[in-house]
This record gives structure tokens, C-alpha cells and sequence, in this order.
């Protein structure tokens, strides 16, 4: 049997009523997701209740199918045994005493049946008695089902008291919004004129900046410029002077190359007289 759960709602409307001036002071959207929490609870509640109810009623339609089917293969055991049961009766009857050791032996194989059919029907006869008080237990609780429609309807009305105080709590949270979406509209004309001046303000300091960085650049380059070009003087100056070295060396250089074939030739000349006058003189000595 399942318990009752009269009290289960009513500690949640004291507590919300005792509460009503803290919820009032909340914001609007923790008390409307508060409603929306027990709004939901409540409705898996009805929801379990209705899955359940189901859930019992199939179990005592299988439970009655199962006590019917019981009964019927009871019956047609019991049929079955008397029908047997007559047979073996008959033809004892029919047998001569010639054959009485077998009519003994089929007289305690009858008892055997008859007390192994006892037993099977009073196992029956148990089973059908335990499956007879599983549906009344069943019915039982399906009488207290009745409870539980009448907290639906009290969980019903509740979740209508829900639902028109969330439309309400819509309602004031709508008109917070556009309170607040005026106010930021303000707020942000405000906040893009001062953004507009400062971006003005840094514009005019960045061309400053900009201007100042390119004076002292171009400054900077024309020294740099200048300097290059005394270098590239005396880089020229020095090339000229080389020149002029180098030429002076080639003219010393052949100079000394004449000089050179000058004495040269003077030494072939010399050369040539001596050999000259040492064969005059040979030939006046000869003579």
C-alpha cells in the first residue's frame, strides 16, 4: 500500500507565504525560475503518479490472466486424472484373477497418482490462493489511488496558481527590461559621444606625434646624408690620389725598364769593342 502524501504540498505554501516579503525583494528572475523549478516538480510528480496507476493496472490485468490460466489448467489436470483414474478402475474390473499380482500393482500405482495428485492440487489450490491475494493486494492499492487523484487536483490547482503567477513575474520583468534597454540607450549615446571625442582627441595627438617623429626622421637623414656625402669626397679624393701614384710608379717603372735597356746595350757595345781590339791586335802581332 502505498503512503499518503496529504501533508507534502502544504509546508511549501507556508513556507512561500511566509516568505513573500523576501521574494518580493529578490529580483524578479530568481523568483520567476523558483516558480519554474516547483512547476516542474510538481508536474513529474503527476506525471510518476499517472506512469504508475498504469503500471498497476497492466500488472492486475496480467495477474487476472495468470489466475484464469491457473484455474483452467487445473481443471484440465483434474479432468485428465479422474478420466485416467476411470480407466484404471475399469480395467481392473475387467481382469481375471489370473492376473491379481498386476491388478495389485496397478492398484498401488493408482494410489501413487492419487497422492502425487493431491499433492499437484494442493500446490495448485496454493498458488491460486496466493495469486487471488496479490489482486486483492493490487485492488487495495488501486482503492488508494483515489488519494492521489485528490492531491492532482490540489497539485493541478497549484500549478495553475503557478502559472498565473509566472505570467505575472513575465509581465514585471518585461516592463524592468525596458526600463533598463531606455536607460542603456541613453547610456550608450552618451558613451559613443565621449568615445567620438577621444578618438578625436587621440587622432589630432597621433598626427602630433606623427609629425613630430617625421620632422626629426628627415632630420636625422639629411645628417646622415650629409655625412655620407664628406666621406664619399674623401673616398674620392683618396681614389684620384691613388691614381696619380700609380701613375707616377708606371712612369718611374719605365723609366727604369729604359735605364735598364740602356746599360744593357751599353754593355753589348763595350763588349763588341773589346772583342774588336783583341783581334786587331792579334793580327799586327802575326805580321
Amino acid at each position: 500500500k502505498m503512503p499518503k502524501k496529504k501533508a507534502d504540498s502544504d509546508p511549501k505554501l507556508k513556507t512561500s507565504g511566509g516568505d513573500g516579503a523576501d521574494e518580493a525583494q529578490r529580483p524578479a528572475t530568481d523568483k520567476e525560475v523558483l516558480l519554474q523549478k516547483e512547476y516542474e516538480q510538481l508536474t513529474e510528480t503527476l506525471n510518476s503518479l499517472k506512469r504508475k496507476v498504469e503500471h498497476l493496472r497492466r500488472e492486475n490485468e496480467y495477474l487476472q490472466q495468470e489466475a484464469h490460466q491457473t484455474r483452467m489448467e487445473s481443471q484440465e489436470y483434474m479432468s485428465y486424472m479422474s478420466k485416467r483414474t476411470q480407466k484404471r478402475q475399469n480395467a481392473i474390473i475387467s481382469l481375471s484373477d489370473q492376473n491379481q499380482v498386476e491388478l495389485e500393482k496397478l492398484s498401488r500405482q493408482r494410489e501413487e497418482l492419487l497422492d502425487t495428485h493431491k499433492g499437484q492440487s494442493t500446490e495448485l489450490k496454493q498458488q491460486i490462493l496466493e495469486k487471488e491475494n496479490e489482486l486483492s493486494v493490487l485492488n487495495l492499492e488501486i482503492s488508494d489511488m483515489q488519494e492521489y487523484k485528490s492531491l492532482q487536483q490540489q497539485q493541478l490547482g497549484r500549478i495553475q496558481e503557478l502559472e498565473q503567477e509566472v505570467l505575472t513575474m513575465r509581465a514585471r520583468h518585461s516592463e524592468s527590461l525596458q526600463s533598463l534597454k531606455a536607460g542603456f540607450l541613453g547610456n550608450k549615446v552618451q558613451y559613443e559621444s565621449q568615445a567620438r571625442h577621444k578618438v578625436q582627441a587621440l587622432a589630432v595627438a597621433a598626427n602630433r606625434e606623427a609629425s613630430r617623429c617625421l620632422a626629426a626622421h628627415t632630420q636625422q637623414v639629411a645628417q646622415e646624408n650629409q655625412q655620407l656625402r664628406g666621406e664619399l669626397l674623401q673616398l674620392i679624393q683618396r681614389a684620384r690620389d691613388l691614381r696619380l701614384h700609380q701613375g707616377r710608379l708606371q712612369e718611374q717603372g719605365q723609366q727604369l725598364l729604359r735605364e735598364r735597356q740602356y746599360v744593357q746595350d751599353l754593355r753589348r757595345l763595350r763588349g763588341s769593342a773589346h772583342c774588336h781590339a783583341g783581334t786587331e791586335e792579334g793580327s799586327t802581332q802575326h805580321t
